[in-house]
């Protein structure tokens, strides 16, 4: 599963989001909007003015949200633990 943290330099919500998923061992793609004009279209086209923007799984939010990242925690988990055939 690939997770992409949108952020910028200064952003305390941004620190926050990285920090919960660095706790909990989940590797995330790191982007600052600030430097990488693409990146701050392509949010700018999905209809987010903010960060932190996180894209996970099929879903994205903006803002620091404990509650979302928890749950994207444990489908990482989850999907590390299934067998694969």
């Amino acid at each position: 599963m690939t997770i992409t943290l949108y952020t910028k330099p200064g952003c305390v919500q941004c620190r926050a989001t990285a920090r919960q998923f660095d706790k909990a061992d989940v590797r995330i793609d790191t982007i600052d909007v600030s430097v990488d004009t693409a990146a701050a279209q392509l949010l700018e086209d999905l209809g987010y003015r903010s960060v932190p923007v996180v894209i996970a799984n099929g879903q994205s939010w903006a803002g620091h949200r404990p509650d979302r990242i928890d749950a994207v925690i444990r489908q990482t988990a989850e999907a590390m633990s299934c067998p694969r055939l």
